[in-house]
């Protein structure tokens, strides 16, 4: 498993923990734009069933500011861990997480098939690690998830995504003027990092192939969001355009409903 040290990775390891399946988790914890970290990794960690791929770098800030090092983990990180699994001999099922960002945002809700239009340059380095993980586990004959994550939030957060943002705004602001937002408007599908990880464990244990969203299938304005975090009426003034990006979740919920209905 890479990534088990950020906030949706501290659940799955949680999950896998509790789960009924025994599970044995190797934690990477190098850095995957290493080769030859990355590649010592899978020769000491010995046969492997299957590969969780959180690692990435996803905070807006970061990525904007070394889009270098973005490009590095999120694409080239991809790559080493999938070249280091086949010069092993290795094929075991590969869940890649991805983003809702490699879509472009759309009226409707967007479903699997939907065009790839990443609007910001960290859909695009995950657009590009999805382009290259289809590629290597073609070649190689390695099973291959691609879970398209949507709009996650968790009272763990710290720096500029938007929930501890918002917290941090109501904290040290005067909420007696207007509250400044831009994309008030926009819509998102929020889940919980604790519901995605519930998905992707499952995803994983299940070793479910092919692209599949993992979000709520429910539309939130950001403006109502971000008044459920507030202890108070707030006065919103929403700045900038406006725009919607929704999972449709009927793959997912046909999934889900296969599991349920077993005896």
């Amino acid at each position: 498993m890479t990534g088990s040290g950020g906030i949706v990775g501290g659940h799955v390891i949680d999950l896998l923990g509790a789960s009924d399946h025994h599970v044995d988790v190797v934690r990477f914890k190098g850095d995957l734009a290493d080769v030859s970290q990355t590649k010592a990794f899978v020769d000491a960690a010995g046969p492997l069933d299957g590969v969780i791929h959180l690692g990435a770098v996803v905070a807006v800030d970061q990525v904007q500011a070394d889009p270098a090092r973005a490009y590095s983990v999120n694409v080239g990180g991809t790559v080493h861990l999938l070249g280091a699994l086949a010069q092993c001999a290795q094929s075991p099922h590969f869940l890649h997480c991805s983003s809702a960002h490699v879509y472009a945002p759309q009226s409707t809700a967007i479903d699997e098939d939907a065009a790839t239009e990443p609007h910001s340059l960290y859909g695009r380095t995950k657009l590009m690690a999805e382009i290259a993980a289809k590629d290597v586990c073609e070649v190689h004959d390695i099973p291959l998830c691609i879970g398209r994550v949507f709009s996650i939030h968790d009272p763990r957060q710290t720096g500029t995504y938007l929930r501890p943002n918002i917290l941090r705004r109501l904290n040290e602001e005067n909420l007696d003027l207007p509250f400044d937002l831009y994309g008030a408007d926009s819509v998102r599908d929020f889940l919980t990092a604790r519901q995605a990880a519930d998905v992707i464990v499952d995803l994983a244990l299940r070793r479910f192939e092919g692209v599949i969203n993992i979000g709520s299938g429910v539309g939130t304005k950001i403006r109502h969001f971000v008044q459920d975090l507030a202890s108070r009426p707030l006065n919103i003034n929403g700045l900038g355009g406006q725009d919607c990006l929704l999972a449709d979740t009927k793959k997912l919920t046909a999934l889900q409903e296969v599991q349920y209905a077993r005896p």
